[in-house]
């Protein structure tokens, strides 16, 4: 009798300690859904944003001799951006207006520039590069996805024509020429002045912690670079502005023909990589108080039997300088 009043005692005292070790046990607290913002461009129709971009590039040309040239361009656009209509059928435009121009080129310890009312120096075919976009209107479409779609416009409609039927007119209108005209109107070219976020913005809502790829291009020295898979997070949230920094780290160039400087045939781009670091400023308001990139590339490229490379060095700036409604 005594051993099973033990029994049962010893019994309790076991159910007593398994229960209070149930209750000792904590449930994990469900995790905190994470936090998530919406970075997007809006452009209100009746609002007009006034930019300056400036691009700075340096060039280190060696040549297959071993020889070199050197040279340094400076050009700053000062542009408008505006939109006539709201989003239709998912894409996004804004007119674009390019006001006016500054250029400075160096090379050779000679420099030549160029400032609004100045007198234009045309028969420099790097600054006719420059110049042809100026005082021009166009249309810039964004995709659903935040990357330039495409270019159009009247203005461009009318120039594109003038040089496809009109322009042999003009005995010293060659095929660089028109190259070079048309090089200047085209999607890539007009896209890197007035795209300040060249792609950064996620195509929804994204956690704070979050990286995010997405293609990124841009131009130095006239030759299109792409990295397909550039890698873009939010670094850092100053009240209304969130900073965006976008890793390009295999940058290719586009294998086309161009027009360098001081060559008077087109170039074949045969090669080359790079390298590109963009940051951005997006309002929550959904436009872009400013941008820049530092980009470090190499671009193989040929002339005839000539194989040379192009060491380039460019820093692009994009600053808002107002924005009115009217």
């Amino acid at each position: 009798m005594i051993r099973r009043i033990a029994l049962v005692a010893l019994l309790a005292i076991a159910v007593a300690h398994a229960q209070e070790g149930v209750r000792g046990e904590q449930t994990p607290a469900p995790e905190k859904p994470k936090e998530t913002v919406a970075l997007y461009l809006r452009f209100p129709v009746g609002r007009l944003f006034e930019y300056v971009y400036t691009d700075t590039t340096t060039v280190h040309r060696i040549y297959s001799d071993s020889s070199t040239l050197d040279y340094t361009r400076t050009v700053t656009y000062y542009l408008s951006l505006e939109a006539i209509e709201g989003p239709r059928d998912g894409l996004t435009s804004v007119q674009v207006t390019i006001d006016s121009l500054e250029y400075s080129f160096s090379s050779g310890g000679n420099t030549l520039s160029y400032k609004p009312r100045g007198q234009m120096p045309l028969q420099f075919p790097d600054f006719v590069a420059a110049v042809v976009p100026l005082n021009r209107q166009y249309l810039l479409y964004y995709s659903p996805y935040w990357d330039a779609a495409k270019v159009e416009g009247e203005m461009l409609d009318w120039l594109r024509s003038y040089i496809a039927e009109d322009s042999g007119r003009v005995s010293s209108f060659d095929s660089l020429q028109r190259f070079i005209w048309l090089r200047n109107i085209s999607l890539p070219v007009l896209a890197q002045y007035a795209d300040p976020q060249k792609g950064a913005l996620p195509s929804g809502r994204v956690a704070l912690d979050s990286i995010w790829q997405k293609p990124f291009v841009l131009l130095a020295d006239g030759i299109e670079f792409r990295d397909p898979r550039a890698r873009t997070r939010i670094v850092e949230r100053r009240g209304p502005i969130s900073e965006l920094e976008t890793r390009a780290d295999s940058l290719v160039p586009t294998r086309e023909k161009l027009k360098l400087y001081n060559i008077q045939r087109f170039v074949e781009v045969i090669g080359g990589s790079g390298n590109a670091r963009h940051i951005v400023e997006v309002h929550k308001a959904g436009f872009i108080e400013s941008a820049r990139t530092e980009l470090e590339a190499d671009a193989i490229c040929k002339t005839g039997n000539e194989i040379f490379r192009q060491h380039i060095r460019s820093r692009y700036r994009w600053m808002l300088r107002g924005q009115y409604d009217y």
